[in-house]
């Protein structure tokens, strides 16, 4: 039967003299150096335009869904530099939420690309379809009936009949026709 007992980690402890089952190399065990992307390909950040001339201004604007608001975390940045530089780790770190993490990097991407954050503000309308109560909120009108839309229910019992001996005239094109026929039978 197999031994279910808990052993302790064998790497290291009082017991333990050495890490490892031999003298280790410390030349194997040092760091390789290297060089980092920015030193081969350095980080071009574009400069705020007048449509956006600051990185407070850029949040506001990306600010455009309700579960994403990114104008909330304006404080977390210093300046325009530190925002288009910073990466998804540092937004992590600053404990900016997921999905505004990524709406705040799609943006600054898009950004770089050459796309000014131009989007429509969905938060109100998504407001205006909430108050029908649809179970998906599939932005579908359904107005809620009011609570008497029946006539029996505002007092009206009976539908009034309608005037049959009016309803049964006949009309006076019909009557002339009548006699036009009858005058070409004769």
């Amino acid at each position: 039967m197999r031994s279910t007992c808990r052993f302790f980690d064998q790497t290291c402890g009082p017991h333990k003299s050495y890490k490892y089952t031999y003298m280790p190399d410390p030349r194997k065990l040092a760091p390789i150096e290297t060089t980092t992307r920015s030193e081969i390909l350095p980080l071009v950040i574009r400069p705020p335009t007048s449509y956006v001339p600051n990185h407070e201004t850029f949040l506001e604007k990306v600010d455009i869904h309700r579960l994403k608001p990114t104008s909330d975390f304006k404080a977390a940045f210093k300046d325009w530099n530190d925002l288009m530089s910073c990466d998804k780790r540092q937004l992590r770190v600053r404990g900016i939420p997921r999905m505004t993490r990524i709406a705040i990097r799609n943006a600054v991407h898009a950004f770089q690309n050459g796309n000014p954050p131009e989007y429509f503000d969905t938060k109100e309308e998504w407001l205006y379809y909430k108050q029908f109560k649809t179970i998906d909120f599939s932005y579908r009108v359904i107005p809620e009936l009011p609570e008497k839309y029946r006539p029996h229910q505002n007092g009206i019992d009976q539908a009034p009949l309608p005037d049959y001996r009016e309803i049964n005239k006949m009309p006076e094109w019909a009557r002339k026709e009548e006699e036009r026929l009858k005058e070409k039978k004769i």
